[in-house]
């Protein structure tokens, strides 16, 4: 009784914890990607013990192969991460396979998102973190905008209400391309102020470019690049907006355009982050079949040893 009540309070504390701008000498809060729901959990202890330190909060997503597993994974993720001690960042799609951005527009998936936010209240996380629609400048999730911008930028706004509607919800709404132009330029694809809170990147640690392979140009490469880290920076302090690292790591590509074992990658992030006062990082520490940035197991030590300096406590 007296741990949970323990769990129950840390909990608390940390969801009042402001993600607004932090202090340019200050870390941002500190959450990472372990892996969905149970799983991830199971992983953490391991993780916190590598790095040195607890950690503020944790990511996870909602699938989008369909309503009904987006419902089911939801409830499931949900109960894991319940009267845990992390804030909760976690990635919900606009729409999911076969359906429509203008239906979402429409309001025809409504009664979806309001169970999403309904079950995000009852379960512990009223103050989640929403990445509505991640990574939507790209073509590879069913909400990317680069066919429909009027569509997207309608679904997002629409949907926003939707969930600001529940009872008891405090949620922060991120809006979330990733690093470079993809398919879409991403400020085509602006909501507007009044639907998003945070401002983030999603930013790998890889590049097709035959300079790459020294790390000081590939780094002044991701901040020139169109949307890039300078671009971002730009952006967000136009808008008024904190910004958030929601995905990050360096690690290898099947296709060998990842670049591993990259301290540099690491220092700089850490640099850029206080200097842009980032308001929260979560360190991308899994094993995906696109991208292994897995560093507590002992693949990349020298960005292990990099990171466990730069955000030591």
């Amino acid at each position: 009784m007296v741990r949970t009540a323990m769990i129950a309070l840390a909990a608390t504390a940390l969801a009042a914890i402001p993600l607004a701008a932090t202090p340019a000498s200050a870390n941002p809060h500190e959450f990472v990607y372990k892996g969905a729901g149970c799983d991830g959990k199971g992983r953490l202890p391991r993780y916190e013990g590598v790095i040195g330190h607890k950690l503020d909060g944790v990511s996870d997503f909602f699938s989008s192969e369909s309503w009904a597993q987006m419902q089911s994974g939801a409830q499931w993720a949900l109960g894991c991460w319940q009267g845990q001690p992390y804030r909760l960042a976690v990635g919900l799609p606009l729409i999911v396979k076969g359906g429509t951005l203008s239906a979402a527009a429409a309001g025809e998936y409504d009664a979806e998102f309001q169970k999403i936010g309904a079950l995000l209240v009852a379960k512990g996380q009223p103050n989640a973190i929403i990445r509505l629609g991640w990574e939507f400048n790209g073509d590879w999730y069913p909400w990317s905008g680069n066919k429909d911008t009027v569509s997207f930028v309608g679904a997002f706004r629409h949907v926003v209400g939707v969930l600001r509607a529940v009872p008891g919800q405090r949620f922060r709404i991120v809006w979330n391309p990733s690093l470079g132009s993809g398919t879409a330029a991403p400020q085509a694809l602006w909501p507007g102020d009044d639907v998003v809170d945070l401002i983030g990147i999603d930013f790998y640690n890889q590049s097709w470019r035959a300079q790459d392979t020294d790390p000081a140009v590939r780094w002044q490469g991701y901040l020139s690049a169109n949307y890039g880290l300078d671009w971002v920076a730009t952006f967000a302090a136009a808008h008024g907006k904190a910004i958030v690292v929601p995905e990050w790591g360096t690690g290898t590509r099947p296709d060998g355009h990842g670049w591993g074992d990259d301290p540099l990658f690491i220092h700089n992030m850490a640099a850029w982050m206080r200097t842009h006062r980032v308001a929260y990082q979560s360190y991308w520490d899994f094993t995906a079949s696109d991208y292994d940035s897995t560093m507590s197991a002992g693949k990349f030590p020298q960005a292990l040893a990099a990171y466990k300096t730069e955000f030591a406590r």
